[in-house]
């Protein structure tokens, strides 16, 4: 983790823009709509506060997928002589009944074991985080969380201009081709980030091969062939590659929600584009419906989204009704 004014990077945290020319695309209309997760609590009193903090760090079963780091642990109760205590999350342990165990197992006193809103996150402002503060639970303001986000991103500079190059050239090459758009996909494999996988529009033969579609079959298809040389012993062994774990999907314009749904179930890592599409993009908050498929929090994936919004790569119009 590099601290912001050691960056090499240049980010505008503002406008969450990136070199200037990488646009973070983000649910820019529920930034702000508290994500609650459900928590267990007890009350106790303040002397046994060092007996639960040692049991909080030894003895839960697992790592809480619930962060508390922009959260006080503890607070006073209303009367102000007991203190209201964060054991766990539900996601973590479901039953209150093994909460309740793990805690007489350790010897510790307590009452009114209990369930607690909680933000999984904090939000832009001070001012809103006093707000779900008293609304919720206390909270610890440490700035805006996005910017630690952002800090925290890689970028190859090199390799994105270089791969924005080259699905911008083809699609301009696939422009007059008939019955296919000129909508162009790169994937990119971190075990094998040069050799990225380029494919092409083919819904002339059937409507769903949209390059994204297209670009997943061919990863399936060359893990599949890597396999296979690997048993004949023509190839040497690497990691296997598991759908596109953590890859970097660059495309000419903006996913439609099938292409964008498609990227959740392959567990890709970011996707880059070049052209927006206002009437049927998933991506962007003002695209289509505003799906913000990417960053859903009804879904159980994420990944990163950004638009290029520099210079350089020109890539053909397509209708505005048109899925991509």
């Amino acid at each position: 983790m590099v601290k912001k004014h050691q960056n090499p990077l240049k980010i505008d945290f503002k406008r969450c823009i990136v070199e200037d020319v990488l646009l973070q695309i983000r649910d820019s209309k529920h930034i702000d709509t508290p994500d609650l997760a459900k928590v267990w609590t007890v009350e106790i009193v303040p002397r046994d506060s060092p007996h639960l903090m040692k049991f909080l760090k030894e003895g839960l079963p697992d790592e809480d997928p619930v962060s508390y780091l922009h959260c006080k642990r503890l607070r006073k109760t209303e009367d102000g002589g007991r203190l209201c205590v964060i054991i766990c999350s539900v996601e973590l342990i479901e039953e209150q009944g093994e909460v309740a165990r793990l805690l007489a197992e350790a010897g510790i006193s307590y009452s009114n074991l209990a369930l607690h809103n909680l933000p999984r996150a904090g939000p832009s402002t001070r001012e809103l985080s006093l707000e779900w503060g008293r609304k919720f639970w206390p909270l610890v303001w440490r700035g805006n969380p996005n910017d630690q986000i952002l800090n925290d991103y890689t970028f190859d500079m090199a390799r994105i201009r270089s791969i924005l190059r080259q699905i911008s050239d083809t699609a301009s090459e696939k422009r007059d081709q008939s019955g296919n758009l000129p909508v162009v996909s790169a994937f990119v494999n971190p075990l094998a980030p040069e050799q990225p996988i380029i494919a092409v529009d083919q819904r002339g033969g059937n409507p769903l091969h949209h390059s994204i579609m297209n670009g997943i079959k061919e990863v399936a298809r060359d893990e599949l062939q890597r396999r296979e040389a690997v048993e004949r012993g023509t190839s040497v062994g690497r990691t296997d590659t598991y759908l596109c774990l953590d890859f970097d999907v660059y495309t000419t314009h903006e996913p439609c929600s099938m292409c964008a749904m498609a990227l959740i179930h392959s567990r890709i890592k970011r996707c880059i584009f070049i052209q927006p599409m206002p009437e049927t993009g998933a991506l962007r908050p003002e695209s289509g419906d505003g799906y913000c498929m990417h960053s859903s929090k009804a879904l159980n994936s994420k990944y990163e989204v950004f638009q290029w919004v520099g210079d350089g790569y020109v890539v053909p119009d397509i209708s505005g009704g048109t899925c991509c």
